[in-house]
């Protein structure tokens, strides 16, 4: 069997997408799953339907934690094409159906990722300065990346056993693409930034654009006409407004303002409702009468 130097390993498997891996040993196995339980760690923190609600409604700690979840599924996506094209190399001489069954997994496990990622994106898409092209730009790599490793898994030969390597589908529609539409529509300014785009995405996302816009045209126009307000009568049919009745003085009286202050002071012989609708705060050299607000009205001397 084949063996490569270990720093030669390490740079493989550093480098998530790079060419091919090298031949199989106890290295390369280990370098596969830690780049697995890496891309699995990223899948079971990724945020629930609660958390993509507050990522929506602008929660300024959701969206950074999410920005934060967004790169570490964007890395699980090339982390599952690295192990499905160096599980690929490593089955041309050996048959382990293990290697075959990490194989088959990395496709599963990149197909979540890319869903879940996508999911993200579309959330922080609608928040607040949660999301750039910036953002999308190593989503929209990786897949493209993706699809070039599983064109390149179609042809290969058959490997150790006479067996087949089936390609893995990846996610329609495309992934990424709606939401970086979205996020221009919604940021015109933002234009501009499709330039530093693979023309093929660029040219996919303006297509979006166009379509995003004719949405929205066509809600605005689907929305009824606002039923016009009835004319005010002509003067001369304007009802007399009807007498109010006066409103009935308060029963209770509110600790508050001067009667605050004078009950803060000393306690009253006797707080009496008067008929006039003002309490009597009775002290012995004098009754203080406030209103229902506690507001001094006038001081009367015994």
């Amino acid at each position: 069997m084949r063996r490569f130097p270990f720093a030669v390993l390490l740079a493989a498997a550093g480098c998530i997408h790079g060419s091919p891996a090298p031949q199989r040993d106890s290295n390369a196995l280990r370098a596969i799953n830690q780049q697995e339980r890496w891309a699995q760690d990223a899948l079971s923190r990724r945020p629930d339907r609660t958390e993509l609600q507050a990522i929506r409604s602008s929660d300024f700690t959701a969206v950074g934690r999410g920005r934060g979840e967004l790169k570490r599924l964007l890395q699980a996506i090339d982390r599952a094409t690295w192990i499905r094209n160096t599980a690929a190399e490593l089955m041309l001489d050996d048959a382990d159906p293990q290697l075959a069954a990490t194989f088959d997994r990395a496709g599963r496990m990149r197909a979540d990722a890319i869903l879940a990622a996508d999911e993200l994106a579309s959330a922080l898409a609608e928040a607040k300065g949660g999301l750039t092209i910036g953002d999308l730009r190593p989503g929209l790599e990786a897949v493209r990346k993706a699809q070039a490793s599983e064109d390149r898994i179609a042809r290969l030969t058959s490997r150790a056993g006479g067996r087949r390597l089936a390609p893995a589908a990846l996610p329609v529609p495309r992934p990424f693409l709606a939401s970086a539409a979205r996020l221009v529509a919604a940021n015109p300014e933002l234009t501009r930034e499709l330039d530093r785009l693979a023309p093929d995405d660029a040219a996919q996302i303006r297509a979006r654009l166009a379509d995003v816009n004719r949405e929205k045209e066509e809600a605005k126009r689907a929305e009824p006409a606002a039923a016009p307000s009835p004319a005010p009568p002509a003067a001369d049919e304007v009802p007399p407004p009807e007498p109010k009745e006066a409103e009935a003085p308060s029963p209770t009286l509110t600790v508050a303002n001067d009667a605050a202050v004078l009950l803060s002071r000393r306690t009253p012989r006797s707080i009496t409702l008067r008929e006039d609708g003002l309490f009597e705060l009775s002290y012995d050299d004098a009754d203080y009468l406030v209103d229902p607000q506690g507001k001094l009205v006038r001081k009367e001397p015994k």
